[in-house]
């Protein structure tokens, strides 16, 4: 019996035009209230704080709960910032920090690049990180530094000012908390074994 070369066509067709355009589903790690973090953005970040630190890169069960519990941390940062109203940094802010990262980290533009691959980030990865560390340092140094009174001495200042600077933390660290107690979040354990 001879086949209709009719019925190959169609189904030769679908897979040609499906195909293409395929595409590769990432695992939903953390849910915060209605917000997604996805597996690929936990791994984004663990290899960024990684190289950032200096770090040996960690792809461990461990090192992957704590990249997701700091982008849970981010994502509460980033809601706050908009519902204030806070602008965020210009993306020219980053390029005096990417800049003495460079420096201060690698002895040439090829040691850098190649520090880059071995992580498995890009430039452009780490520009946005930096930008939002930028806009987020400012953003938690506005609202929660608290009111400071002049003083008359640089050691007085000082001590103001590692004070302020213990106090901002502890503001921020009481308020993550709170932000965190005040949203359903919701960690796969799939993702992190």
């Amino acid at each position: 019996m001879q086949r209709n070369p009719c019925l190959c066509v169609p189904a030769f067709l679908f897979l040609a035009v499906t195909l293409p355009h395929a595409a590769v589903v990432d695992r939903v790690a953390v849910v915060i209230d209605k917000t997604v973090i996805t597996e690929s953005e936990v791994l984004e970040d663990l290899r960024l704080t990684d190289f950032i630190n200096n770090h040996p890169l960690d792809m461990g069960a461990a090192a992957r709960r704590a990249a997701a519990e700091h982008l849970v941390d981010q994502e509460l940062i980033r809601r706050e910032l908009e519902n204030s109203g806070f602008g965020q940094a210009s993306p020219g802010d980053a390029d005096a920090p990417l800049r003495k990262f460079r420096q201060d980290r690698f002895q040439s533009l090829e040691e850098y690049r190649a520090a880059l691959q071995k992580y498995g980030i890009t430039e452009d990865q780490l520009r946005r990180r930096l930008l939002w560390q930028v806009t987020a340092i400012g953003f938690t140094e506005q609202r929660f530094r608290p009111f400071e009174i002049g003083s008359s001495s640089q050691s007085a200042d000082r001590a103001v000012s590692d004070t302020a600077s213990n106090t901002v933390d502890q503001r921020m660290d009481a308020w993550l908390k709170q932000a965190r107690a005040n949203s359903k979040i919701t960690f796969k354990p799939e993702a992190f074994q």
